[in-house]
């Protein structure tokens, strides 16, 4: 049984790529948790009712082989968040199912060689000086690895990579029982929250927040229509990939950079957590961040949120779930749109609906209108487009489905493109394109997404290397002439002359969005 465990934690470890990034020590400090935990499990084998080590069995591999997929879907660890969120999956089961291997067969293959000895060798009756010995060897080789783990600790450069550095840091250097340990841990940590006093703002936080968020100001009317194309897990290097044949993957939006004043962000990193697309969204039009824990769209979708919508009198989103994800009828308004549109038929819509749908609506408006468009065909497993497209042969399986599903996306936006360079309704639009998440690992030039965005305000091309996502919010505050408006968000301007100072850090917005939204700050 213990060896099971250990061979299984093994897989795991290999498949999600957690020993790659470790020092030795680490390493050292990882495998004598998993050899901790393996004693811990093999002990249940003295049991008398055997069933219970068909249970355990069954329940470590459904946690790992969750763990597993979850890695390859997302290029992260499972968290709370990320099973606080396993009803936004209903309906989407075929995005997990595409990532299973058959490799994956060998964590219920061991259990079953695990369970057949078992029930196969005789039942001993355990004398309690081995219990004890058990317990003995079993903390001993975890404190042994708590040692080495102390031995090592994070430096302050890899603290400060990421929001979840040092949760990361404990998941790889522990087994995989310890990670489901702390996964409950911080469900009752979210649970005792909601029932704690929320912290208030610091000084500090006060001081950085007055830079961002000042006494409302008179307001400028919106002189032309908001088109926000949101296209699912949309990357730069899918942008500027080419085929086998050297043929753009995207030419009508690569065309569309080269031939207009737009400003092009080609490396806008991300900053979801657990909420994935509803924390795109909420980011993207609110200017705020993700909560440390859940997903805000989810536990707060009854807070009132500044945003970007509520300029125009006429609001839509063009929603092509048919499924109801990430709160997103309640989110609809609280975003400040009038209205969302479903899918009419039993099936998500595809990308050519949506886009046909936001044209419609704008030819028939008649006073400015903000449309917030969600695409839907590049969400995995990248199955909806089929073909035989010359994409590069190099690539893996799903990345080459991945750029046939982004060329036919693309292809939609170009129509809708064409048609906004002549309509006589768009001449004062403002069009956003941007993604709301990253799907691969930010590695090998992955990871990052861009951001194209064409406005009256910008009469020459502007180009931005970097940007983070919450830069998008005061950008299009900027580019529908807003800058006025009380809430600027935490990120930069990045059409503002000269270049704009960065004062609040990625680390700080975080701290202090988590408290705006937990004490619904935006409706007092």
């Amino acid at each position: 049984m213990a060896a099971a465990f250990v061979m299984k934690s093994v897989l795991f470890r290999t498949g999600c790529g957690m020993d790659a990034s470790l020092l030795p020590v680490r390493m050292v400090a990882a495998y004598l948790s998993v050899a901790a935990a393996a004693v811990a499990m093999g002990s249940v084998v003295w049991w008398k009712r055997r069933w219970w080590t068909v249970v355990l069995c069954v329940a470590t591999d459904i946690w790992l082989l969750a763990g597993v997929w979850y890695y390859r879907a997302n290029g992260l660890l499972m968290t709370w968040g990320a099973v606080r969120t396993i009803t936004e999956l209903h309906g989407f089961e075929d995005s997990l199912l595409a990532y299973l291997r058959w490799t994956d067969l060998s964590y219920p293959l061991l259990s079953l060689i695990a369970c057949g000895l078992v029930y196969i060798l005789p039942q001993v009756r355990v004398q309690r000086h081995e219990w004890l010995l058990a317990g003995i060897i079993t903390g001993g080789l975890y404190l042994a690895g708590l040692t080495a783990r102390l031995a090592a600790p994070l430096t302050l450069e890899e603290r400060s990579r990421s929001f979840r550095a040092e949760e990361n840091y404990f998941i790889r250097t522990h087994s995989p029982l310890a990670h489901f340990g702390l996964v409950l841990c911080n469900g009752a940590k979210e649970v005792f929250s909601k029932w704690s006093a929320m912290r208030p703002l610091t000084d500090k936080e006060h001081e950085l927040l007055r830079t961002v968020c000042h006494d409302s100001a008179p307001q400028n009317a919106p002189k032309g229509h908001l088109v926000y194309i949101l296209v699912e897990s949309f990357e730069t290097w899918a942008l500027e990939a080419t085929d086998s044949e050297s043929r753009p993957v995207c030419p009508c939006m690569t065309r569309y950079i080269e031939t207009h004043p737009v400003l092009y962000v080609p490396h806008v990193e991300t900053q979801q957590r657990y909420g994935r697309s509803g924390d795109g969204q909420l980011i993207t039009q609110t200017g705020l961040l993700p909560i440390s824990s859940g997903v805000a769209c989810l536990q707060y979708g009854e807070n009132t949120y500044p945003n970007i919508a509520h300029f125009y009198p006429d609001g839509v989103v063009i929603n092509p779930y048919k499924t109801p994800v990430w709160n997103q009828r309640e989110m609809t308004l609280s975003y400040g749109f009038k209205r969302m549109v479903r899918p009419r038929g039993l099936l998500n819509e595809t990308d050519s609906i949506v886009i046909a749908r936001a044209q419609a609506y704008l030819e028939r408006a008649s006073e400015p209108t903000a449309v917030l468009a969600l695409t839907i065909d590049m969400h995995t497993p990248f199955s909806t487009v089929r073909g035989d497209d010359p994409i590069d042969s190099i690539l893996t399986p799903m990345e080459q489905a991945y750029l046939r599903s982004t060329r036919y996306t693309d292809r939609q936006i170009g129509r809708f493109l064409e048609w906004a360079d002549t309509a006589s309704v768009m001449r004062n639009a403002t069009i956003v394109i941007t993604a709301d998440h990253n799907h691969f690992p930010q590695e090998k030039g992955k990871g990052f997404c861009p951001l194209i965005l064409s406005s009256p305000q910008i009469t020459t091309p502007v180009r931005v290397e970097e940007a983070y996502q919450m830069d998008i919010y005061p950008t299009v505050l900027h580019a529908i002439d807003q800058r006025n408006y009380e809430w600027q968000g935490f990120g930069i301007d990045l059409l503002q002359t000269p270049p704009a100072i960065r004062t609040i850090s990625t680390r700080e917005a975080y701290a202090i969005s988590d408290k705006l939204i937990r004490t619904n700050y935006f409706a007092k």
